[in-house]
């Protein structure tokens, strides 16, 4: 009697140790995942998401291929965005919102139309080249229809809207000077997608640590934009800054 019961303990507290360990791993492995899943961010399963849609493409680009990059299982990724679709149109809204608060910020409330021209330039040629990996993003998105095919239209909206917004930021200011008779222009319309497609394509060209400094670049497509609307000779221009000030 003694025997069996003292197996029968022996058996019962060794299931009650294992199955009390096997419930401390687990809850150990989910406290892990909850921790990996804050310590990576949604900001951060984007940076890397675009590195990869720039290097192979929407459709060349799995979550799998993301998850394995940040070194996070596909299910853990699923836990920030539910589909490929919802993270390329988190990170294609982001840059958008990025760019419009940059140049949207710049461009102070003035009276003069030719400043405000000025400054936006300024600030589009500049976010471009500072945030170049974001541009190109974008500019591959909006620009090449093959990247956004799979894509529905009314999810690419809000997207499509802010870039609307930014034209027509463009061509209010460029009405604003013709109004004024400072500006020479004979069609709002053209011009401004002309001044925004010069300032957009500045990254196939620019070099960092080349000659010219992102300052310098700036500079000059404000030389150009100026002489476009008809008012170079109101400003006296500026020496180029050296590459690296």
């Amino acid at each position: 009697m003694d025997c069996l019961g003292g197996e029968t303990t022996e058996a019962r507290t060794g299931m009650t140790s294992t199955n009390s360990t096997d419930d401390r791993g687990t809850q150990r492995a989910r406290r892990g995942s909850r921790g990996h899943r804050a310590d990576v961010g949604r900001d951060r399963v984007m940076d890397v998401a675009l590195q990869l849609f720039l290097t192979h493409g929407y459709a060349g680009t799995s979550l799998k291929a993301v998850a394995d990059e940040l070194g996070i299982s596909p299910p853990a990724l699923y836990w920030y965005f539910p589909s490929k679709e919802d993270l390329y149109l988190s990170v294609l809204q982001r840059s958008m919102e990025d760019f419009t608060t940059y140049v949207g910020g710049s461009v102070v409330v003035n009276d003069d139309p030719v400043f405000k021209l000025s400054q936006l330039v300024r600030a589009h040629v500049t976010w471009q080249l500072n945030q170049a990996n974001v541009a190109q993003a974008f500019d591959l998105t909006m620009t090449l229809k093959g990247q956004s095919i799979d894509i529905p239209e009314e999810k690419l909206a809000p997207v499509v809207k802010m870039q609307m917004d930014y034209v027509a930021l463009v061509r209010s200011i460029l009405r604003e000077g013709v109004d004024d008779g400072v500006f020479v222009v004979d069609d709002i319309k053209t011009t401004a997608f002309g001044i925004i497609t010069l300032c957009e394509y500045v990254t196939t060209w620019y070099k960092p640590g080349g000659e010219l400094s992102v300052p310098a670049v700036a500079n000059r497509y404000e030389g150009m934009v100026r002489r476009m609307v008809g008012v170079a000779s109101r400003r006296t221009p500026q020496p180029d800054p050296v590459a690296g000030d």
